[in-house]
């Protein structure tokens, strides 16, 4: 097997080129694992899904399942902020009204 990035001769029980340390099997490093999928989804929110989805580490099942509860964390998220928004209208109409 060669590396992609500069074409040195490395084994096939390798995960990293030894000369360049470029991944040899990308999709399996632990932001693509059980964990690291959770961490990002914690850090990125919806963000996540392109890992989850590049993973070969977890079957389609779990990917699924991570898509929708992504999904819908991100929906709640936008609900969320779109009523901290319409509050925050308010309190400054209310602050305006009162000052006049």
């Amino acid at each position: 097997m060669n590396c992609p990035k500069c074409r040195f001769n490395c084994d096939e029980t390798d995960n990293f080129c030894r000369r360049c340390g470029k991944s040899l099997k990308p999709g399996t490093g632990f932001l693509y694992s059980h964990s690291g999928i959770i961490l990002l989804a914690v850090i990125l929110g919806p963000f996540a899904l392109p890992a989850v989805w590049g993973s070969k580490l977890i079957g389609t099942a779990s990917k699924w399942i991570y898509t929708v509860v992504l999904l819908l964390i991100g929906v709640y998220l936008a609900v969320a902020c779109w009523h901290a928004y319409l509050l925050a209208t308010q309190a400054a109409q209310a602050f305006l009204g009162a000052g006049l």
